[in-house]
């Protein structure tokens, strides 16, 4: 008998509109994702969904974009349904990594790193501080579209859930939050 555990993936996008200025996320790909885990093999190496997601960015001023996870307990999966009493149920959102990429290479994460609680956040873009204006390369904020800026404004991101087998079978589930802010 084969023990199944599946992760949902949701996501919330967030803009901001301060001072007159525009800042617009809009995903165009990959709102709602399910894992499947059913083999020993994506227990221990992971299952790995390239370009799951996609988004662009059109901003009237700099920006930051960030990323943190959201759930019911700070930093833990939350668990809907239960298949066994067998194994923890606290698994911890940093077995879920991303890897944020732009055409232009843009995203100061270009690796997958692990997820954290949105309390603590991971900048693709930008830091908690003003940042400079940043016109092209890597952490580019400048104002701009995704139809003039393709390169700079748009993002690809690939995620890679690898939970090992100590956890209860069950269906688990947490909200990715991708933050677009104007840069302050």
């Amino acid at each position: 008998m084969s023990r199944s555990l599946r992760f949902i993936l949701t996501f919330l996008l967030f803009t901001s509109n301060a001072f007159c200025q525009t800042l617009d996320i809009a995903i165009t790909r990959g709102t709602d994702l399910d894992f499947t885990f059913n083999s020993i093999r994506h227990y221990t190496n992971g299952i790995i969904m390239p370009n799951a997601t996609e988004f662009r960015i059109d901003s009237s001023a700099e920006w930051d974009l960030y990323v943190g996870t959201q759930t019911n307990v700070a930093g833990q999966w939350d668990l809907v349904t239960a298949y066994s009493s067998a194994g923890t149920s606290t698994v911890p959102v940093s077995i879920l990594e991303i890897r944020a990429i732009s055409p232009g290479g843009t995203s100061q994460q270009n690796s997958f790193f692990a997820l954290q609680d949105i309390s603590t956040p991971v900048f693709l873009i930008g830091s908690g501080a003003d940042d400079p204006s940043t016109a092209s390369g890597v952490g580019t904020n400048a104002p701009g579209d995704s139809g003039n800026d393709p390169f700079t404004h748009r993002f690809r991101i690939d995620y890679r859930l690898t939970p090992g087998v100590n956890y209860q079978p069950g269906i688990y589930a947490l909200t990715v939050v991708f933050t677009l802010a104007e840069d302050l």
